[in-house]
Parts: C-alpha cells; sequence; structure tokens
C-alpha cells in the first residue's frame, strides 16, 4: 500500500492540473460569450488578454457572464474598429450592471495596443459612449462624451499618451450647475 506521502504526490499535482484544466475551459467559454457577436481579426490570445482585464466569469447557466464582485449578469456590447487610423484594431466595450456600474448601468473601456502588442486599457469607468468626436486635425484618437445618469456628461479627449478629462457638457440649460 503507497505511503500517504507518494498519494499526495500524485494527487494534489492532479488536483491542481483539473483545477487549471476548468479554469482555462471557463476563460474559454467567457472569451466566446463576449465577442459571440463581433471577434473581429483578434486572435484568440489577443480575445483572451482582453476578457481576462475585464474581471468577468461565466454564470453558473454557462450561457451569460456575471461579474466577479456580485455574481450578477453582465450585459456587454464589444465594437471593433480602428479609431485612430493607424490599421491597428481598438476594442471599445460597454459592459455591466448596476452592482459593478452603478446608475449609469454599465461601464465604458477601450483597448489599445501599445508598442509590445498587448492591450491596455483607457477609460474604464460607468457609463455609455453618447457621442463620438472626431479628433481635432484629423489623426488621433476622438473624444467620447460619456453619458449617464444626470444632465451633465464629461468630454474625454486624448492627449498623445492616455485619455483625460477635457471639460462637462450641460445636456440641457443648467446640466453642469452645482448641486448644494
Amino acid at each position: 500500500m503507497p505511503s500517504i506521502r507518494l498519494r499526495l504526490l500524485v494527487c494534489i499535482p492532479l488536483a491542481l492540473w483539473a483545477l487549471v484544466g476548468r479554469a482555462r475551459a471557463d476563460d474559454n467559454a467567457g472569451v466566446a460569450l463576449l465577442f459571440a457577436k463581433n471577434p473581429g481579426a483578434l486572435s484568440a490570445a489577443e480575445r483572451q488578454e482582453i476578457y481576462k482585464k475585464l474581471g468577468l466569469k461565466v454564470g453558473e447557466d454557462g450561457r451569460s457572464l456575471v461579474d466577479e464582485s456580485c455574481g450578477q449578469e453582465v450585459s456587454s456590447e464589444v465594437e471593433i474598429k480602428d479609431l485612430d487610423g493607424d490599421g491597428v484594431d481598438e476594442v471599445l466595450i460597454t459592459y455591466g450592471n448596476t452592482c459593478m456600474s452603478g446608475m449609469a448601468g454599465s461601464s465604458v473601456i477601450l483597448f489599445i495596443r501599445d508598442q509590445s502588442g498587448h492591450y491596455r486599457s483607457e477609460l474604464g469607468f460607468p457609463g455609455v459612449i453618447a457621442e463620438t468626436r472626431p479628433p481635432k486635425g484629423g489623426t488621433g484618437y476622438p473624444d467620447f462624451v460619456i453619458g449617464g445618469p444626470g444632465f451633465c456628461f464629461p468630454v474625454w479627449h486624448w492627449n498623445g499618451k492616455a485619455y483625460v478629462h477635457l471639460r462637462d457638457e450641460a445636456q440641457e440649460k443648467g446640466g453642469c450647475a452645482k448641486q448644494k
């Protein structure tokens, strides 16, 4: 009869291997769900990289995505296109629920491929893209007007390195007036 130590040496690695295999299967299912409507020309590795950065997992039903903090179902919309005209697609994702995104009900995040070939995130806060405005001078990334609850929407501008808050715009008279 094998010793307990020998059993542990065999069983623990097998159990870890099974867990890693299940995590990979869950990640693959999550990637498939997120990019089901629009995989674009992204490689499987690029889709996997982006999925992992969102902090989502597959719901118990196997057909939905849920947030890791509340376990509530997440809606998502993926847009893949070249926003700055350099021939490389960016990935704009609107996703979320009221648990992770508050009253806005969704968050917006933009993934831009960096010089090392990996995707880094920009924006990444509650809201939706209410309007996209062409960049000044015709080159670079567009400005985004981010919609959400209320009547004062922020405008985010690409400064050549990152998106920065440019200004707030009232959506109706007094929309950006300070509340007392």
